[in-house]
């Protein structure tokens, strides 16, 4: 097979070869240049992505997105002590109970998967949301046990959601007081989230 493709190449010019290997072999290179770059994108991706030591998503409508990237800063300049290799995570995602349009869905579902996960810390959520997510049994932790939170919460009864409104630390986000405050019970990240209400009760 080599000897017929020099064969067939031997009398060509520089510029017939190139036409031919093109033409019969461009599924090929493209595909092969795809991969590497591929291989090139999935490896600067591992490299550069950081730990996140606390994991905040906000699930709802309202939401100033400068304040997101705000109070991002804020929190990591406050807890991560390795800035090149960690940070604190702040996701948006949309949704309208009303509407439940295409990115309402992909947002739910999308948190669902991540609750499950435990990959979420904080949520911050529409009320109608917390109480539909606070009615099934031990899906939330209860507010009363993390340090701090006795400056915010007067109640001897566990609480398990806190008003937004109430949380001078989230002012950046410019939240309405639809928003509700509160802690998946998946979550594997106490301590962080311990140091978070110390700095919520500041």
């Amino acid at each position: 097979m080599k000897q017929n493709i020099k064969a067939i190449l031997a009398p060509m010019s520089p510029k017939e070869r190139m036409a031919y290997i093109w033409d019969y072999y461009k599924f090929h290179i493209i595909g092969t240049i795809a991969a590497i770059i591929l291989l090139i994108s999935f490896i600067s991706s591992i490299g550069e992505k950081k730990e996140v030591v606390l994991n905040m998503t906000i699930i709802g409508q309202g939401v100033n997105t400068e304040g997101v990237v705000e109070l991002q800063e804020q929190l990591t300049n406050k807890l991560v002590q390795d800035k090149a290799d960690e940070e604190v995570s702040i996701q948006h995602l949309t949704y309208n109970k009303s509407s439940m349009d295409q990115a309402s869905r992909a947002g739910i579902q999308k948190m669902s998967a991540e609750i499950t996960l435990g990959a979420i810390d904080i949520m911050i959520v529409e009320k109608d949301l917390f109480e539909e997510i606070s009615s099934q049994p031990s899906s939330l932790l209860a507010l009363n046990d993390f340090q701090g939170i006795d400056k915010l919460i007067t109640s001897d009864e566990k609480v398990y959601g806190l008003s937004t409104s109430d949380i001078k630390l989230l002012s950046p986000l410019g939240l309405d007081e639809n928003k509700v405050l509160c802690v998946p019970s998946t979550t594997k990240n106490l301590k962080n989230i311990n140091k978070f209400f110390t700095l919520v009760s500041e």
